[in-house]
């Protein structure tokens, strides 16, 4: 009985207790909950209690409501991202930031200092995980609050961060002129001496070993970690090995009396290392120094040699790691291997980059990687002989080219087959947007207007790249496949088809390779880029400068071109048969049309052996495009836009005379003050052809490509985010529509590859500046031709042909400089167009016969 009532008591005191704790757990404020969660985490931060923290953070989430409640939020993300940080959790990490900068942001919240324990070190985060632009504009966010604030220490952080990411990119100079002004304000000890420091290697960077060498006189911490490193790279330069090894020992040592140090920065440690010894070709020991730094990422990999795809992550160090192996490795099996490891872990990196002009970045470096592994595969080749290895080569370059135009065209595609999908739906909208918003952002930052806009624009850029990082997380889980490659067997039946033979180019550092298929034929030659054939190239294509050039010496000229046409090896093709040119490097920038195929002394330009005469080219950005591009059947609405600039210096006279030959077409014209920049973009997508006669920039590496309108001009980037535009056809009848600022891998970024970036299937460019009377011939010759053959390759091709032969124009107007200047980037769509007119014709047939029948049935039914 007593031992009864014990328990009774017992079971009693347990439930008050919790009733106790209950109440006193509910009687928190939910700020004061997440406040104790936070001290909890923080006293004691592992993983298993990060878990713990995962979980209370989705319970938080959900019941947050006023001001406070967020601002702890805020602080919990921060520490969070902390932790993930030192932890090496980048992904993680850079989740939790961004949270937190949102739920700051969004909120209006303030005191918190976000840019010291939120931004700070998002932008660091973002610069190690290449995301560049990221990095840059979250970087110039805090610079712009520092500015506000008048708060000059942040300021002169964010210009030594800000530094950090240009040199990262091999932008020393903009890395340098940020320096050099953080420099003149009133800057911390310790800031002085990482401006010093930074400034020091981007002078490395640049080999200006004399002034690097001046700074690190002058610094008088010379035993500090960056000052050995740096002497030991200016020593390694200078040919001092083992000086270069003493400074670097002294380096290593300092790093690793440090208490805490990331993982990352002892894995870049041992890839300088590497590389030391790599310069010194000492293969065994860079070997050593690479498999520490692979060891140090990856602590637990039970690999000793190439590690599992599987354990790999978003890392730019593995980059470094793989890439050195590679160079390191002599058998070209095992060599490809490592580079396919760095080609993954690109694919990871660029899965997480969300603007255009960082996914291009990130492909530069890819491109290099590329141009090692064909130069190894030619070796191979040498030995070999084999038709495998000019295969492999072949889809080594083609995935190397144009990958975000090509990415880009994937999701066009993508939506067109699942046009409901409500993720793909939001992806288009917000990269279309993305691209408004950056086009604004360009506008302000030529004109200097209204500085309070260009920050109220980084915000919304910043908000919009988290979601477009969601919502791509989910549409590549949904979507996302092995990429298919361009099997060789697939293009040359698709040749075949075309009635065609394909030069394939691909530009590197010291020469260049063609593969060049026909048929059941595969060839692949290189091309070493010595200083006289660059300058042959060179000089071929500044005979296009200027309308004088060629007449003023037409043999010089011809001369020039034969001499091209033979290193290029042309003369070794199929004669009379389509040919399909993919360019790449300075091949953008060349007009093929005008190569002369045999040496000739006449001025005049009829009798010139012209490559026109012996094969129809097109052009065409990458195998993938010229292989997908089938042409359907067109609408053939046509839309034109003539701003003619009369009673100005711009005045394009002959433009009216184009105006009319698309009015023979039945084309809707938007002529003078009507071709304005809103009446474009309202009718982009209700025509199959777009014509635009104008003028056009090709722009330079501070100012994008452009495109005039009579009101106003349009920037390449407002022509990315054009809606529903996937025409099939596009012509530029302005000057230099595709030139612009090269970038490795990427081509030329132009206003021509804006257009098939927004969805134009078909694009007719010009290479320079052209002339306004020629081109309105051209232009109606091809309206001409179109009319009768309904074929744009076909109509290009005559258009050519029949200026040359056209008697009523002066012989110094048949200089290729007036008729050569247009290329067409599309499909050979003579078979389709007859294709598509043989089943126009047979569905007619069709429906006679059906109402035929019908109406046969129908009388004999009446008889009965």
């Amino acid at each position: 009985m007593i031992r009864g009532n014990s328990m009774q008591f017992g079971n009693f005191k347990f439930l008050f207790l919790f009733l106790f704790f209950s109440i006193s757990n509910f009687s928190q404020t939910l700020e004061d909950q997440i406040y104790n969660a936070l001290d909890t985490f923080v006293a004691n931060a592992n993983t298993i209690s990060l878990k713990v923290l995962n979980q209370k953070e989705k319970e938080f989430t959900a019941l947050v409501s006023n001001q406070d409640e967020k601002l702890a939020m805020v602080i919990l993300y921060c520490n969070k991202g902390s932790f993930e940080m030192k932890q090496n959790f980048q992904k993680e990490a850079i989740i939790s930031y961004e949270t937190s900068w949102s739920l700051f942001s969004k909120n209006k919240l303030s005191n918190y200092d976000i840019t010291e324990y939120c931004l700070k070190p998002l932008g660091t985060l973002y610069t190690k995980s290449g995301n560049y632009a990221l990095a840059e504009n979250i970087i110039k966010k805090y610079i712009f609050i520092a500015e506000k604030d008048k708060n000059e220490a942040t300021i002169i952080s964010g210009y030594i961060n800000l530094s950090i990411v240009y040199k990262t990119i091999s932008n020393h100079k903009t890395a340098i002129d940020l320096l050099q002004k953080a420099k003149k304000l009133d800057a911390s000890s310790l800031q002085i001496k990482r401006i010093q420091e930074e400034l020091t290697v981007n002078f490395i960077g640049l080999k200006k070993y004399n002034i690097a060498n001046e700074l690190l006189e002058n610094n008088k911490e010379q035993n500090d970690f960056q000052t050995l490193k740096a002497n030991a790279f200016i020593a390694l330069k200078q040919n001092d090995f083992n000086l270069a090894v003493d400074y670097f020992e002294k380096a290593k040592n300092i790093l690793f009396q440090k208490k805490e140090i990331e993982a990352r920065e002892i894995a870049k440690l041992y890839i300088e290392e590497a590389s030391i010894y790599t310069y010194n070709r000492n293969s065994k020991k860079a070997y050593s120094c690479l498999s520490n730094a692979l060891q140090t990422l990856l602590p637990f990999n039970i690999n000793t040699d190439l590690p599992n795809k599987n354990v790999l992550y978003a890392e730019n160090t593995f980059l470094d790691i793989f890439d050195g192996f590679a160079h390191l490795e002599n058998n070209t099996v095992k060599k490809m291997a490592w580079y396919d490891l760095s080609f993954y872990v690109n694919e990871l990196i660029y899965d997480n980059l969300t603007s255009q002009e960082t996914q291009i970045l990130q492909q530069i470096e890819n491109r290099k990687r590329t141009e090692k592994c064909i130069d190894a595969l030619w070796e191979s080749y040498q030995k070999n002989h084999s038709t495998t290895t000019i295969e492999l080569a072949y889809q080594y370059a083609e995935k190397s080219k144009n990958t975000v135009l090509k990415d880009r065209n994937k999701l066009k595609t993508l939506l067109e087959q699942h046009p409901k999908n409500k993720d793909l739906q939001l992806q288009n909208n917000l990269l279309s947007k993305q691209e408004s918003l950056i086009n604004e952002y360009i506008r302000l930052q030529i004109t200097n207007e209204n500085p309070n806009r260009i920050i109220t624009l980084n915000n919304e850029l910043t908000t919009l790249t988290f979601q477009l990082k969601e919502v791509n997380n989910t549409v590549q889980k949904s979507f996302k496949s092995n990429e298919k490659q361009i099997e060789t067997a697939s293009l040359l039946k698709k040749l075949e088809y075309d009635k065609a033979q394909m030069l394939y180019y691909f530009w590197a550092k010291e020469h260049f390779y063609y593969f060049y298929f026909n048929a059941n034929t595969l060839i692949w030659k290189r091309i070493n880029l010595n200083e006289t054939t660059t300058t042959l190239i060179q000089n071929y294509i500044h005979f296009f400068d200027d309308t004088n050039a060629i007449n003023e010496d037409v043999t010089a000229f011809s001369s020039t071109g034969h001499s091209l046409f033979q290193l290029l090896e042309i003369d070794t093709l199929e004669k009379h048969k389509n040919l399909v040119i993919v360019p790449d490097g300075l091949f953008y920038f060349l007009s093929f049309d005008a190569l002369t195929t045999k040496n000739t002394n006449t001025t005049n330009f009829n009798k010139i052996p012209f490559l026109i005469h012996q094969n129809k080219i097109v052009y065409q950005t990458n195998a993938t495009f010229y292989i997908d591009n089938l042409v359907q059947k067109k609408n053939d609405k046509i839309v034109g836009f003539f701003p003619v600039f009369k009673d100005s210096n711009a005045y394009l006279e002959y433009s009216i005379e184009e105006a009319k030959a698309l009015k023979k077409s039945n084309a809707v014209l938007f002529m003078n003050e009507e071709a304005n920049r809103d009446n474009f973009k309202q009718n982009t997508s209700q025509y199959s052809i777009i014509h635009l006669s104008t003028h056009g920039t090709s722009g330079n590496f501070s100012s994008p490509a452009t495109l005039v309108f009579y009101d106003d001009v349009m920037l390449v980037n407002e022509l990315y985010g054009l809606e529903n535009c996937n025409p099939d056809l596009v012509i530029l009848s302005a000057c230099e529509s595709g030139i612009g600022k090269l970038q490795k891998g990427e081509g030329t970024i132009s206003i021509a590859r804006a257009f098939q970036y927004a969805g134009a299937k078909n694009v007719l460019f010009s290479l320079w500046k052209i002339n306004d009377y020629a081109t309105a011939q051209l232009m109606t010759n091809f309206y001409s031709n179109y009319s009768k053959n309904h074929s744009f390759f076909e109509s290009n091709y005559n258009a050519k042909i029949d200026y040359l032969k056209d008697s009523s124009i002066a012989n110094a107007k048949k200089s290729p400089y007036y008729w050569s200047a247009f290329v067409y980037y599309g499909s050979i769509d003579t078979n389709a167009t007859h294709y598509t007119h043989y089943i126009i014709l047979g569905c007619i047939i069709l429906l006679f016969l059906f109402f035929y029948v019908r109406r046969f049935l129908q009388r004999k039914h009446k008889i009965h």
